[in-house]
């Protein structure tokens, strides 16, 4: 994946894939780069697929942290929040009518909500499946069913959905039983590089847009995805 001037979150995505890719270019020096199935370094494309889904995970934790802070900085008042965020936050501070009394405590508890989220979800966003991550933006920054914009040519949404689950099921199962039953291919990270590169770009651009439609300010310019060799 390639990107020009790219925010915060996803210029430390890069750097963590870059850092993945590194077990690509030993698996090349040890094995070569011909046709034909290396014996006895399968271990390298298994360690790959786990660093990358750890790369995803860290990516959106990043990237709901990034929105939230450029939210609360540029957002006139609490009202830039929708109303399922604020009555979430409101209901453990004595309802609704606590907001107008709050002054500038709405910043505060809009912040602590992020991260009694992620305490919550750090079970389950350690499998950062479509459903949580669709979880966290919705209950932090109010953006619903990021997931269904997953969607480029030659892949739908559900498609794409159904990818990164198999994806995080694929590292569980490396995780838990390092001899897997299934062979994992170079090809197969090959395609989660892909997968979570696009994953990525386009979550990044919908809750740019998302940002925008709720504090008419963009807080990063819109990127393009561009596959590397």
């Amino acid at each position: 994946m390639s990107v020009s001037n790219p925010p915060p979150h996803l210029k430390e995505l890069l750097s963590n894939v870059s850092e993945t890719a590194s077990l690509l270019d030993i698996h090349a020096s040890v094995g070569g780069t011909g046709p034909g199935r290396r014996r006895g370094i399968e271990v390298l494309n298994k360690s790959a697929i786990v660093l990358v889904v750890a790369c995803w995970e860290a990516y959106v934790e990043d990237l709901a942290k990034t929105s939230l802070e450029f939210m609360i900085k540029h957002a006139a008042d609490h009202h830039a929040f929708p109303d399922s965020v604020l009555e979430r936050v409101a209901s453990k501070n004595n309802g609704l009518k606590a907001w107008a009394l709050a002054g500038d405590g709405w910043k505060q508890a809009l912040s602590d909500n992020l991260a009694e989220v992620l305490a919550k979800t750090t079970g389950t966003l350690n499998t950062p499946r479509a459903a949580q991550v669709d979880e966290l933006f919705a209950k932090t920054i109010g953006r619903k069913d990021i997931s269904k914009t997953w969607r480029w040519s030659g892949r739908t949404s559900t498609q794409a959905v159904s990818a990164l689950d198999s994806l995080v099921t694929l590292r569980g199962s490396i995780a838990h039983r390092v001899k897997h039953s299934a062979s994992v291919r170079k090809q197969d990270v090959m395609n989660a590089f892909d997968l979570v590169g696009r994953l990525s770009i386009r979550s990044n651009n919908e809750i740019r847009a998302f940002i925008h439609s709720r504090v008419s300010r963009y807080p990063w310019d819109e990127m393009t995805y561009m596959a590397t060799a």
